[in-house]
């Protein structure tokens, strides 16, 4: 057999299965995880599922969840997750786009799978005849839907081999978890960060997934599970340190470091929530298509505002504007090659070629190298909003506002925000007489795209800046809200959950 990801399950089963490997609100062994993911290859076998196929997986976190991820990888099937919050046009591009032959969901999730009109199966209610784990013929462990390097949402291939070498890698050289450490599963486990660093890099170790109470996401319920259940180390996005900075209490006796990733931590959330933690919290970078790419990890002293040097296994070079490789100290677009790469889109050659011409991944972001080789990011080459570690394409937020029949036109950019990183604006032109009520953009959004991507806020102009070539000027409408020249409307209350 060739390197599988399920065997990140299946050795510690073999050599402990009495290994507790989920705590928190339930508990299992990795024992009783792996014949629950036995069962549902064996029920996925029944169903019609072959190897090389492509399963929907949307649930929220929790032993289900990762009988149906892990159970599809068993059958030699590929996994293409959906984040629970996805709408249904959302579910239909992507199920589509993978030809998946069904998906694997919990109760809440049905009702949107139907919409779409894509086979289900219950995921707590995959049990058929134990399977053992079966090669998947290409070798692809994962689709990933990002909106990519180019704007347009695309399926980020990722392979057994990639999925399962950078992980190894994490874990001995950069993360150093072991059997003993507990890590908090928090973030959702349909997006790269939470299936890589709140379950395969502790399963990789043999360590324990303290899992908070179902539902949405909480600050103290979760930091009461880290306090019960002796969370050592913690993987969560900003806007969660955010949260958890607010929530009164002592710090975490067992806690050793925190990993923040997925958007830039802005300083003041940092020490706040350092000192309400009581453990440093470092940076990380990555993009779905290169994921965790650097790491700011210990033993080495913390250095804020930076990323880290790149992890092991992977190459990180920078390209300045005239084409030239960037000296230590200058700014330049950061290259990727190494262990963490996709494979490439999903049946897009072209789009593939374009992002990785060489070999070498063309991240879109910009950064710089110091003489030691820790990686700080500068800014980005692209136009996407990454609001509470949620990537939002503005086009596509804007496609769907311009079907609005009051809509004329419309520009959405990102505006920097303090708690969660930049917020999603919405800039309007309407048509001649037409009224549109603030929360109409609102509903409008949400019944078409999740609610990670819907506009927090509103600003009614009568015309959009336009450059030379009639293309909207994004960065002057982001430098006119910088500077109070235009002002816009909030449309929810500032305590909403991202």
């Amino acid at each position: 057999m060739t390197l599988h990801v399920g065997q990140l399950l299946r050795q510690w089963a073999l050599r402990d299965p009495e290994r507790l490997a989920l705590c928190g609100r339930v508990r299992r062994t990795y024992g009783e995880l792996d014949e629950g993911a036995a069962r549902a290859a064996g029920a996925l076998e029944a169903a019609g599922v072959r190897p090389g196929d492509r399963v929907v997986v949307s649930a929220d976190n929790g032993p289900a969840f990762l009988r149906a991820w892990f159970g599809a990888l068993y059958a030699g099937a590929t996994v293409v997750p959906v984040p629970v919050t996805s709408a249904a046009p959302e579910i239909a591009r992507r199920a589509t786009h993978a030809r998946a032959r069904l998906a694997l969901v919990d109760e809440p999730r049905r009702p949107r799978m139907a919409e779409v009109g894509l086979r289900t199966l219950d995921v707590d209610a995959l049990d058929g005849e134990r399977r053992d784990l079966v090669d998947s013929p290409n070798g692809l462990a994962m689709v990933l839907y990002t909106s990519g390097t180019t704007g347009s949402p695309k399926g980020a291939a990722i392979t057994h081999g990639s999925l399962f070498a950078h992980t190894a890698a994490l874990v001995a050289h950069t993360l150093r978890l072991s059997a003993d450490d507990v890590v908090l599963g928090a973030l959702p486990l349909t997006h790269s960060f939470g299936i890589r660093m709140a379950v395969l890099a502790p399963f990789f170790a043999g360590a324990r997934v303290a899992l908070p109470p179902a539902g949405r996401f909480d600050a103290a319920a979760s930091l009461a599970t880290c306090r019960e259940e002796g969370v050592s180390w913690l993987p969560a996005v900003p806007t969660m340190f955010d949260a958890w900075a607010e929530v009164a209490g002592a710090p975490l006796p067992a806690l050793r470091w925190c990993l923040s990733a997925g958007a830039a931590l802005p300083a003041p959330v940092r020490e706040r929530a350092r000192a309400r933690l009581g453990a440093e919290i470092r940076e990380g970078y990555g993009l779905t298509e290169a994921t965790f790419t650097a790491i700011d990890a210990p033993p080495h002293p913390p250095r804020p505002g930076c990323v880290g040097p790149p992890v092991w296994g992977v190459e990180v070079r920078l390209r300045r504007r005239d084409g030239r490789l960037a000296a230590p100290g200058e700014v330049g677009e950061i290259e990727i090659r190494g262990t963490n790469l996709m494979a490439g889109y999903l049946d897009d050659a072209e789009a593939t070629r374009a992002v990785m011409p060489d070999g070498w991944l063309r991240s879109g972001d910009l950064g710089r190298l110091d003489d030691e080789g820790v990686l700080t990011i500068v800014d980005r080459l692209k136009d996407l909003i990454v609001r509470g570690g949620h990537n939002v394409v503005p086009t596509e937020v804007e496609e769907v506002l311009a079907s609005h029949p009051a809509v004329r036109s419309v520009a959405v950019v990102g505006r920097p925000d303090a708690r969660y990183g930049e917020e999603i604006v919405a800039v309007l032109v309407l048509r001649e007489g037409a009224v549109f009520e603030p929360g109409e953009l609102d509903r409008w959004v949400r019944a078409r795209l999740s609610a990670t991507k819907v506009p927090r806020e509103l600003a009614v102009v009568e015309a959009l800046p336009l450059g030379p070539s009639r293309k909207v000027l994004r960065r002057e409408l982001r430098a006119r809200l910088r500077d109070g020249r235009l002002r816009a409307q909030r449309l929810r209350a500032p305590s909403e959950s991202f």
